[in-house]
């Protein structure tokens, strides 16, 4: 006996609505993986990283932590530079979401993610992405 077909459409419906969501906020997730290591890097080193302090690479060689929450960054980092082309294939799932506005509720979402976190990475305060990609 297999699972009722609307209980089916209900569990793909919520299954959608979870990606919507997910690829809706990578960005910003992006960006708080990244400020929480650089927390991290800070508290382990005993000041901020910055130039002319250790290095990422020094650092993750010797702390497996900030070498496992890096290896995240990256991946998040990568996500975050895919998501505006999940948002040309979501569309073509929208009709499982109950309301056009619950869609454009999402897509506002990632769109004040993505600028926010664009806009961190272009001012970049206290220099910390020099020091991550450095």
């Amino acid at each position: 006996m297999g699972i009722p077909e609307n209980n089916q459409a209900a569990g793909k419906a919520h299954l959608i609505d979870r990606l919507h969501w997910g690829v809706a906020l990578t960005p910003l997730t992006t960006l708080i993986l990244f400020y929480s290591s650089i927390l991290y890097a800070g508290i382990t080193l005993g000041q901020w990283p910055g130039r002319g302090g250790i290095d990422l690479m020094e650092l993750t060689q010797t702390n497996v932590p900030l070498g496992i929450h890096t290896v995240l960054v990256f991946i998040f980092l990568a996500l975050t530079s895919l998501s505006p082309l999940a948002w040309l294939v979501l569309p073509s799932q929208a009709h499982r979401i109950p309301s056009l506005s619950a869609y454009g509720i999402r897509f506002v979402a990632f769109i004040a993610c993505l600028s926010f976190t664009l806009w961190v990475g272009m001012t970049d305060p206290g220099g910390f992405l020099n020091w991550f990609f450095d």
